[in-house]
C-alpha cells in the first residue's frame, strides 16, 4: 500500500484530497482513514492517519507520501477504510503484481 501511494497518490483524482490540498496550500497534508473522519480542517486522531504528503501551491507533490507508523488497521472504530479512489488504485496495483 505504501509503495503504491508513494508512486501514484499525486495522480489519483480524488476530489476530497484535491480540495484539502487546495485549501491548505502549503505543508504536509494528513491522509485520513475514512472509518472515523475528522471534522473539516481538523487533524485526525494519530491512529486514523494513513500517511502524509507534501503540498506546494495547493498541489500534491510526487513521491512525497510517507506512511504514519501510528496508523492502526483495526481500532475501536472498526477496520481501516481507504478513500474509494485510493482503494481502487491499491487494489489495481495489487492485481497487477499478482499477475506478474
Amino acid at each position: 500500500m505504501t509503495k503504491v501511494l508513494n508512486e501514484k497518490l499525486h495522480e489519483i483524482n480524488d476530489p476530497v484530497l484535491k480540495s484539502l490540498a487546495d485549501w491548505q496550500k502549503e505543508g504536509w497534508l494528513h491522509i485520513a482513514d475514512e472509518r472515523n473522519p475528522p471534522p473539516w480542517g481538523r487533524i485526525p486522531f494519530p491512529e486514523d492517519i494513513i500517511g502524509t504528503v507534501l503540498i506546494k501551491k495547493g498541489t500534491i507533490q510526487p513521491r512525497t507520501y510517507q506512511a504514519v507508523p501510528t496508523h492502526r488497521l483495526v481500532s475501536s472504530k472498526g477496520i481501516f477504510q481507504l478513500p474509494e479512489k485510493l482503494r481502487l488504485s491499491v487494489v489495481d496495483a495489487t492485481k497487477k503484481s499478482i499477475k506478474g
